[in-house]
């Protein structure tokens, strides 16, 4: 977000390619994300009974192993397209109370349909079903208009600095974000393997009292390959915003090493317990921990900066 504060991005042909580019790319994620929702829920009731419910005959719930994986990888991918949009998005000339509110909306759709799944897993009701449906395109639309209205005015409007009003709503939903995102590992985290140092072991070295069996080098790689580069991006777009909440720059550095140490043990540990065997499980244990907590305690630090009424002073390093 701070590469676009120097407001004509036109004027930077490297920046401004970049960001054509990346609203092609998001303009093909929306569209696949139609072709996504239908594939895996379909766009009728009965299919999104059949998906979260199974045989309606016979109802048996999705896991909430399963809703929490997906809500930690959609709250990750939508909440890093809603931030980087809504950066070029509030370049534009335009008015500022709109721009705030359409970003509030786009903001809050997103959170709804990807939180809904919960709420459908709590009531345990047939009909609730349908607010996943509406959700969706709820979001689908206001995307939409955010992405017609930002490649209009990159093509044709003025640009000027955000107000420091709008970087506070940009920082306000990141921060909400991103203690979801956290939430989501929690939860995710629980589902799996429990709290517990046990737990954590009878998830990768299997348990035959329990029925468990070890976890496969190929499954754990498939789970480390990926979270190498997302966990560095979330360290970095968190951190980064750190100035924004009048955080000097010392502690912002000493956070965010923390934040990424933390980060890569807690995916590196997974490796370690297949071939080291349990005492890695409390280095598991104590990094994922760390680093959600890290990660808890910056989102909260910018969240309540968020709302304060003065000024980032991060703006003026």
């Amino acid at each position: 977000m701070r590469f676009f504060v120097s407001a004509d991005i036109r004027r930077n042909k490297p920046l401004y390619y970049a960001v054509i580019f990346f609203l092609l790319f998001t303009t093909l994620f929306w569209l696949a994300s139609w072709l996504h929702f239908y594939s895996k829920y379909g766009f009728s009731y009965n299919s999104l009974v059949k998906y979260f419910f199974m045989d309606p005959e016979f109802p048996e719930r999705v896991s909430l192993a399963q809703i929490s994986e997906d809500f930690h990888v959609g709250v990750f991918l939508h909440g890093f397209i809603i931030l980087t949009l809504s950066s070029v998005f509030s370049l534009f000339n335009s008015n500022s109370a709109f721009k705030r509110l359409l970003v509030l909306l786009v903001s809050i759709s997103a959170l709804s349909y990807l939180s809904v799944d919960f709420l459908i897993l709590l009531l345990n009701a047939f009909w609730v079903v349908w607010l996943k449906l509406f959700f969706f395109v709820l979001y689908q639309i206001l995307l939409a208009i955010m992405l017609i209205y930002t490649g209009w005015k990159l093509s044709f409007g003025n640009m000027k600095p955000p107000k420091v009003s709008m970087l506070k709503v940009l920082s306000l939903l990141f921060s909400f974000f991103s203690i979801f995102f956290i939430l989501s590992n929690f939860v995710n985290f629980h589902a799996k393997m429990g709290f517990g140092v046990q737990g954590i072991r009878d998830y990768f070295l299997g348990n035959p009292e329990l029925f468990l069996k070890p976890k496969s080098f190929e499954g754990v790689f498939k789970v480390f390959y990926p979270h190498i580069l997302a966990m560095a991006l979330y360290s970095l777009a968190l951190i980064h915003l750190l100035p924004f909440a009048g955080v000097d720059r010392k502690k912002s550095i000493t956070l965010g090493l923390f934040v990424f140490l933390f980060s890569f043990l807690d995916n590196f540990s997974s490796l370690l317990l297949l071939y080291g065997g349990s005492p890695f499980a409390y280095l598991k244990f104590m990094s994922f921990w760390s680093f959600q907590l890290c990660a808890l305690f910056a989102s909260i630090v910018l969240l309540v900066a968020s709302v304060k009424r003065e000024g980032y002073t991060g703006l003026h390093l």
